[in-house]
């Protein structure tokens, strides 16, 4: 027939943009007919064609090569599409529904449904009928799919194209039985009513009869199961069949499985804007961004919306938004004349089998974002193998979403409507007796989340807490985390789940709950640098405790939240908290307690400055921590006094207590403690001078970090070798390594860490010649060092700052800098410090022609290096003798 005129008409229309639909629309001429003019399948007539042209505005040249070429047409011709020319035949059906011009996306699910027409001929690889199953959940866009890919692969099936709706999810319609289904086909195929058998299998033998040797596509849509289906299938190769179910059709071993998934949100919003209508949805409006979100990217949903936007011409795309925020009634809202979300839920809901409706109903009630077949089985009071069997089946219905396998949730939108089927009335098998606590599910829940995260915390706790736990609440089954990476697995899957149900009304019931969560969340909070999480977290486990009169669990909570006030920064609190938790773990005569906050403690002291009072909290911690057996305690006070000695000018002794605290944790297989053993090794040759021995310790402790993915650890060892690098004369590698540092701190809420990142990139700005920069970099250090109490960063922050303005705007700048560095130094006990604020003072102060003031500064500077046995007092004392030798002559 008539394949260069459809050719042509094609063109024409492709050149002004439209769709068959749009030229459908202007021209008067069916869809249909366009289409089979198109495919070169009818030969056109010329009252038509003279309409097309008309409404495709056609110059008088290009009308008249399209009226020609409809004049030429006298044969028959060849479709365009497939693999092999064929022709149709007479009188064969086709029953396939109007093809929306509302389609978008799909290109990925096109081109496979595409590619199977193509293959139908010669059928699958074992020569069968080729069959696609196209599933999703309600809404999503299954039957639109199958009709698309219909309309443009009909040509490859000349013998007909056929559809039944088998109502398997259709509010009010019980599903089509595979006979009544039989019986519309083989009508549909010509054969009598009178001749179609009453037998369900003479019946399908018949239609397979029929269909054999034959180029046929179906669709069978909304199927409601493989059973359904199943006798509606043909036997043979050359045709194909699109079958669209809300379920997945998991009994179709020879179907090719294509699961259709929400719209991704630039398709969304296209679609939106296509079916509000011109104008209603303004190009790169963030609302329109927002509404299709609140319509969970369901197609479905998107019309709705998109319909009352061009039907309500007052409603403002901001006002629709605003309307569907609102949870409650947003399923309300997207209902219109004759589309209803709540029903295509509700239909999908009642296929169910009640265990299954039991369990969407529980599901509804938990907060989070989604669940495991673990805790599952501790909700609905069931084995983990019945609970994993029941999410499948939900999963198989596509009333639930897997992104992360093993992992289940809700579609905003199912999600809604479950909530509303909570209060119906529950019935049948899985419901729980009517007289049970309607909290009780929830109880059981939190139950099996307190020992699973007990369990997974014992691999991450940087401290111990002996007899802590209380005797599970209820008999569970636990995942099994056996090393830190998995509990460090579990804990990101769930910690959001655990903070949602502790803010959820029935936690108030259970202060237990908020204590014990508030100890096992700890250790994973900090790691992770969620501190404000961790602080509200800590604070609300102080007032349970409190209230419930846990005693025990209280000082746990306020020492936890005092390692987040130290972390932020914040040292004053830290201290005020480690203090009450002291007292209180004394007064209880919990030794254990008492050794943790006495370690957390000095660990602030060091910070602000008190070393010997740091040293002293260390000491007595390290001999309760032996005491008590407790060698993870012992390498933790050992570490940290290492600091303090290094800090009081003993650097081999820290040197000393750093090795046996790396061979502690090594004994103990503890990879985080290596990494912080090693990280303060490293610190201590780097400040001795020795660079190289530094920088293989950093970078050893930089590879455990990056392995434990702990960000703090990562950014302090960058640091480290930043230092290293501007040891060696790479100021330019410097400045990039502590830039990576200060993003990272940034990004974890690490006040103390950024202060020590502006100093070091201000030390290698410093050494690549840019003093501005470098200042400005000092000063927004030393500001924040003061902001949160960190005397020592203070101090050494001071100092680079004197030395640089002493070389850049002279010693009159510089030497106030250097006192205040002295005064400091000297009241937190750091002997390095002082020396190198006593030298700068010195050297100003002889320059500004104080030679009096001099001679004093460099005295002390001898004196603190006779007192530290350092070989630099020679020098020192060298200097002191010249001045005063100077000062006889005058």
């Amino acid at each position: 027939m008539g394949s260069a005129f459809g050719d042509l008409l094609r063109d024409c229309r492709l050149s002004v943009g439209w769709t068959q639909d749009e030229l459908a629309d202007r021209s008067g001429v069916s869809v249909h007919s366009i289409s089979v003019l198109e495919a070169g399948r009818r030969q056109p007539r010329l009252s038509s064609v003279a309409r097309l042209a008309d409404a495709l505005g056609l110059a008088a040249r290009r009308r008249e090569q399209l009226l020609a070429a409809a004049r030429t047409v006298s044969a028959p011709a060849r479709p365009r599409v497939g693999p092999e020319p064929v022709q149709a035949r007479p009188n064969a059906p086709c029953q396939l529904p109007y093809d929306t011009r509302l389609f978008t996306g799909r290109a990925r699910e096109l081109d496979q449904l595409l590619s199977l027409a193509r293959s139908a001929p010669a059928g699958s690889a074992c020569g069968m009928v080729v069959i696609s199953a196209i599933d999703g959940m309600g809404g999503v866009g299954k039957s639109a799919l199958a009709v698309r890919a219909a309309h443009r692969a009909r040509a490859q099936f000349p013998d007909g194209q056929l559809f039944v709706d088998l109502h398997g999810h259709t509010a009010g319609t019980a599903p089509v039985s595979p006979a009544d289904a039989l019986d519309w086909l083989l009508r549909s195929l010509g054969v009598p009513p009178q001749q179609i058998p009453e037998d369900l299998s003479t019946r399908a033998a018949l239609y397979r009869e029929r269909l054999a040797d034959t180029r046929t596509l179906i669709i069978l849509d909304n199927a409601a199961s493989s059973a359904q289906v199943r006798p509606l299938l043909p036997g043979t190769s050359g045709c194909l069949v699109l079958i669209t179910s809300r379920r997945r059709l998991t009994g179709l071993d020879d179907a090719h499985s294509l699961a259709v998934d929400l719209l991704p949100g630039p398709d969304a919003v296209a679609l939106l804007r296509e079916a509000a209508g011109p104008g209603r949805v303004p190009a790169d409006d963030p609302a329109a961004d927002e509404l299709v979100e609140l319509c969970g990217r369901l197609p479905l949903a998107i019309r709705i919306a998109a319909a009352r936007l061009r039907h309500q011409r007052g409603l403002r795309l901001e006002s629709l938004v605003e309307l569907l925020r609102d949870e409650h009634h947003r399923l309300t809202h997207l209902t219109d004349e004759d589309r209803s979300l709540t029903a295509v839920f509700a239909t999908s809901f009642a296929s169910l089998a009640p265990a299954e409706q039991n369990l969407l109903r529980l599901l509804a009630r938990v907060p989070g974002h989604d669940v495991d077949s673990y805790a599952v089985a501790a909700l609905a009071d069931t084995d983990q193998r019945t609970a994993e069997q029941l999410l499948e089946s939900l999963l198989d219905h596509n009333l639930m979403v897997q992104r992360v396998p093993g992992r289940y949730l809700f579609h905003d939108l199912v999600g809604l409507y479950a909530r509303s089927t909570v209060e119906e009335p529950q019935a049948g098998a899985g419901a729980k007796a009517a007289d049970e606590d309607p909290d009780a599910p929830l109880h059981r829940l939190a139950g099996y989340y307190q020992q699973a995260a007990a369990q997974a915390n014992e691999h991450l706790a940087r401290h111990t807490r002996p007899g802590r736990h209380l005797a599970p609440a209820v008999s569970v089954t636990l995942p099994a985390p056996t090393d830190r990476a998995g509990a460090l697995g579990w804990m990101r899957s769930e910690y959001q789940n655990l903070l949602a149900l502790l803010g959820h009304p029935v936690a108030a019931s259970m202060p237990w709950f908020t204590v014990s969560l508030s100890a096992d969340l700890a250790a994973f909070l900090l790691m992770e640098g969620r501190w404000g999480q961790a602080a509200a977290l800590h604070q609300s486990a102080v007032t349970a405790a409190a209230a419930a009169g846990d005693r025990g669990g209280e000082p746990d909570a306020l020492c936890d939240l005092g390692r987040v006030r130290h972390a932020t920064g914040d040292y004053h609190a830290a201290a005020e908290l480690y203090e009450q938790a002291l007292t209180i773990h004394q007064k209880l005569g919990d030794r254990h307690g008492e050794a943790n906050d006495l370690h957390e403690l000095g660990r602030i002291r060091l910070l602000t400055g008190e070393i010997r009072e740091a040293a002293w909290l260390h000491e007595r911690a390290l001999a309760t921590f032996r005491a008590l057996g407790d060698r993870l305690g012992e390498a933790r006070a050992l570490c940290d006094l290492g600091r303090a000695r290094h800090s009081l000018g003993d650097s081999p002794g820290a040197v000393e207590l750093s090795l046996q605290v790396l061979d502690l944790y090594r004994i103990m297989g503890d990879r985080r403690g290596e990494a912080a053993a090693l990280h303060d090794l490293a610190f201590v040759l780097d400040e001795t001078g020795d660079w190289g021995g530094a920088g293989k310790f950093y970078q050893e402790a930089l590879t455990i970090y990056q392995d434990l993915n702990s960000v703090q650890g990562v950014a302090n060892t960058l640091r480290g070798l930043g230092r290293v690098q501007r040891a060696a004369g790479d100021h330019q590698g410097a400045a990039e390594l502590h830039q990576r540092s200060l993003d990272a701190c940034r990004e974890a809420g690490s006040r103390h860490g950024e202060a020590d990142s502006l100093r070091g990139l201000g030390q290698a700005r410093e050494a690549l010649g840019d003093s501005r920069e470098a200042i400005a970099l000092y000063q927004q250090a030393l500001a924040l060092y003061r902001e949160i109490g960190g005397r020592l960063g203070e101090t050494t922050t001071l100092l680079d700052l004197a030395a640089l303005t002493e070389r850049t705007t002279g010693p009159g700048a510089a030497l106030p800098l250097h006192q205040q560095a002295l005064a400091l130094a000297r009241d937190t006990d750091r002997a390095l410090d002082q020396a190198h604020a006593l030298d700068g003072a010195a050297r100003c102060a002889l320059a500004l022609g104080d030679r009096a003031g001099a001679q004093a500064h460099l005295e002390d500077l001898v004196a603190l290096y006779r007192r530290l046995d350092s070989p630099a007092e020679a020098e020192a004392a060298a200097r002191l003798s010249a001045l005063r030798a100077v000062g006889e002559r005058g």
